[in-house]
């Protein structure tokens, strides 16, 4: 294990500063929409009975794990593989690195989404017909994904908008950049969700969203699709398997406690989504209440698309003009907070093992990874690229995010002696709870998620899939070439 120290400028301010930037990385556009959409077509409560599980048996765990590495070894992932498992190891970390560009490249465009939404809701500019205006007006969307269509303006404007502002903030060091700006809007976002919620609340039929929210439909525990969906939303949510919590750990001083850290991680990204979700019951029931329709009926689409920016502007209609324009603007902007601190984790964690790998300034490494990660979001500003993403996201949000998962646990939990014997998963010399579960459950029901996302993928053939494997592929041919270009050796000291 390396001890030496990082200078003042590179750690953490405080444990609070650590803990608040990881929920800045882990809460994202799947606290606010997607959450509450799993909810809503899953049972209500009932989902909250197997997403707790899968949190104590896979979520924190996998945290854990992350924090240990990078707080042990004080490296990115692909250096942190590197120390373990060699060029091999480099491999997986850069196949990592290479989904989080991927990632960041339509993450940033869907954060100027809430960006150009939050002036559209402020200037009363989304008409009636919600979906026609996101569709056509502002997506440009086109009929397939081979259409490319024409560049969205506003999207792309609001795109290197964001862009501008993530650079303005990772360009300086780790506490004057990213935890300053997280210790104030995770708490900004966390209260004006509560206050969105409680507000709702007092609508006519508002309160109805609580029962709603949270009477459980015991019969949806018996449907394996709820439990895949528990799953894949915990990964997603998370930001699992990436190495971004690797990332942000390896800038801890000594007087981190991770285990602790993790547990108000894991915590406050759950509690977000709860809030969150209770905002959205609130609104749902009270439009259930006006327009005197079922509230199952309401919703109709899983796409976070249509839920975020055709059915809320949709709902915030029945709100009165003035109140329309508040509650549009202040959704909007939780949304932007919730993808700007994600568009942070993401392209730190790309600059990280950049800077590392290659021996460039921060400085110059975060520059790399900007434009990198705007120039990949380019893709995303054009009229096929709902499609483009619909065809990406089952591959790099998805079954590579596994295959990350199970690479760290059996690479760190089996191979590396540093790690696997730290004390945090022991009881004396025998395994505790959470290294009971990373050791021998979480590998289990990863790999059982995974084969069956395979048999999913491979019942029907598609362009789809010739993208999403195209891109595995690519990233892998890329990924091994990488490993072999660096300028640092593979030392194996740090955990082995």
């Amino acid at each position: 294990m390396s001890n030496a120290e990082n200078s003042s400028d590179t750690t953490w301010r405080s444990q609070a500063g650590f803990v608040f930037s990881l929920i800045g990385s882990a809460v994202g556009f799947a606290n606010i929409l997607s959450f509450s959409a799993q909810l809503y077509k899953n049972g209500g409560g009932a989902f909250l009975i197997p997403y707790c599980l899968a949190l104590l048996i896979l979520g924190i765990p996998l945290l854990i794990l992350e924090g240990i590495i990078g707080y042990r070894g004080k490296m990115p992932l692909v250096s942190a593989y590197g120390s373990v498992f060699g060029k091999a190891g480099k491999t997986l970390g850069w196949l990592a690195v290479l989904a989080c560009l991927t990632i960041g490249g339509f993450y940033i465009v869907l954060t100027g989404y809430s960006v150009a939404y939050t002036y559209f809701s402020a200037v009363g500019a989304i008409p009636e017909d919600a979906e026609h205006f996101f569709v056509n007006s502002f997506l440009k969307i086109t009929p397939s994904i081979t259409s490319f269509g024409e560049l969205s303006l506003p999207i792309f404007i609001s795109t290197i908008a964001v862009a501008v502002v993530t650079w303005i903030v990772l360009s300086r060091n780790i506490k004057d950049g990213i935890e300053r700006v997280c210790s104030i809007f995770m708490p900004l976002l966390a209260l004006i969700m509560a206050a969105f919620a409680i507000i709702v609340s007092f609508l006519p039929g508002g309160l109805d969203g609580w029962a709603y929210y949270l009477k459980p439909d015991f019969s949806k525990l018996f449907d394996a699709a709820l439990w895949r969906d528990v799953f894949g939303q915990l990964f997603f949510s998370l930001s699992l398997g990436l190495g971004i919590i690797v990332g942000y750990s390896r800038h801890t001083g000594q007087a981190i406690n991770i285990r602790k850290a993790m547990m108000y991680v894991a915590i406050g990204d759950f509690v977000v989504s709860f809030i969150a979700g209770a905002a959205i019951f609130g609104c749902l029931a009270h439009i259930s209440y006006v327009q005197q329709i079922p509230f199952d009926a309401i919703l109709t689409t899983d796409s976070t698309f249509k839920i975020g920016f055709v059915v809320f502007p949709y709902i915030f209609k029945f709100f009165g003009p003035v109140l329309e324009q508040v509650i549009g603007v202040i959704f909007f902007f939780c949304l932007f907070i919730a993808g700007i601190t994600g568009v942070f984790s993401i392209v730190e964690s790309i600059a990280g093992n950049v800077e590392v790998e290659f021996g460039l300034s921060r400085r110059r490494a975060t520059g790399i990874a900007i434009c990198a990660v705007t120039g990949f979001a380019t893709l995303f500003c054009m009229g096929n690229s709902s499609h483009l993403i619909d065809a990406l996201v089952p591959m790099v949000m998805g079954n590579n995010m596994l295959i990350g998962g199970l690479a760290l646990i059996l690479v760190f939990q089996y191979l590396s002696a540093d790690v696997k014997s730290d004390p945090v998963w022991m009881n004396g010399t025998k395994l505790n709870l959470t290294g009971t579960c990373l050791r021998v459950l979480s590998p289990v029901l990863l790999s059982i998620i995974l084969i069956g996302n395979l048999v999913q993928e491979f019942d029907s053939f598609s362009l789809e899939q010739v993208i999403r494997w195209g891109w595995f592929a690519i990233a892998l041919a890329a990924s091994w070439g990488l490993s072999r270009s660096s300028k640092l050796p593979c030392e194996k000291t740090n955990y082995a």
